[in-house]
């Protein structure tokens, strides 16, 4: 059985919205797991955003659908509410996940505040994630705040010394922000791009026009001809009812011979002039 240009439809935006979501869902674990400073709510709600999106508006479609067969009104404000409370839903979101990738300066404060707090309060093991990962030893330099942790019997280059570590975590800890970042701002600009396309190209057995500008059906167009064909036929007939079917051609044909008659008239009058003109001069040259 063939699908349906809806069903296509239906099966690529549940792929397309999927893929959003394993997307999302893989830079919020990449942000708790690495301990980034982007506040998991909001990857959570980038995360629950693509699918929200899906059911809603299949919703208003499905609801929209049903309403038209049985030959109501649609609703109209009921889509517009829910594309506007989504379009400010994305905005939002893609705001607070740019704020985490440019400038590159505005990220070292945000950084050195969460390695600083994770530093007191000996989180041995998110340090310590974050350093095997990236190979590092210390947030600005391998000796300042690195795990092991400075005590009695070890020294601020104790991770140095014990895992041949000349590098600093602050590099590749700003540039994995900033990857998880991007992927959190693609999501809801995604998300709205299909949107948009849902919108300017419904398919073929649900519109968003209402119902006084949609464009008719085929047995629209039968009814149309065939009021067509009722309809008694129109012909050009003179002012003075003489019954001539070119009477429009007759017309122009009268105003091109109006035209050049007028012409001919304006070009004997000039000549006219030119010779009284003539006639003036040398009258004057007589005298």
């Amino acid at each position: 059985m063939a699908m349906t240009r809806r069903q296509v439809v239906t099966g690529f935006s549940v792929l397309y919205l999927l893929g959003l979501t394993i997307l999302a869902a893989y830079a919020l674990r990449s942000s708790h797991l690495y301990s980034l400073p982007i506040p998991d709510v909001v990857s959570a709600c980038v995360v629950a955003l693509p699918p929200l999106a899906g059911v809603a508006l299949e919703t208003v479609i499905s609801l929209n659908e049903k309403l038209a067969a049985k030959g109501q009104l649609q609703t109209s404000r009921v889509f517009q509410v829910t594309v506007g409370f989504f379009l400010v839903f994305e905005a939002v979101l893609a705001t607070l996940a740019g704020t985490h990738i440019s400038p590159p300066g505005s990220l070292t404060c945000a950084l050195g505040e969460t390695w600083q707090d994770l530093f007191k309060r000996k989180e041995v093991e998110r340090i310590k994630r974050i350093q095997d990962t990236f190979s590092c030893c210390g947030f600005n330099s391998p000796r300042d705040m690195a795990f092991p942790f400075p005590d009695a019997t070890h020294g601020s280059d104790a991770c140095v010394v014990r895992y041949e570590r000349e590098g600093a975590c602050f590099e590749p800890w700003r540039d994995e922000e900033r990857k998880v970042a991007i992927m959190l701002l693609v999501v809801p600009v995604a998300v709205f791009v299909w949107k948009v396309a849902i919108v300017l190209a419904p398919s073929s057995q649900s519109s968003w026009l209402s119902s006084h500008i949609r464009l008719p059906s085929d047995s629209s167009h039968q009814g149309s001809a065939t009021r067509r064909r009722t309809l008694p036929a129109l012909g050009y007939r003179d002012e003075e009812g003489q019954g001539e079917e070119d009477s429009l051609y007759k017309a122009v044909t009268d105003l091109n011979n109006d035209s050049r008659l007028a012409t001919h008239v304006e070009s004997n009058r000039a000549r006219s002039n030119g010779v009284l003109n003539d006639a003036a001069r040398w009258r004057d040259n007589d005298e």
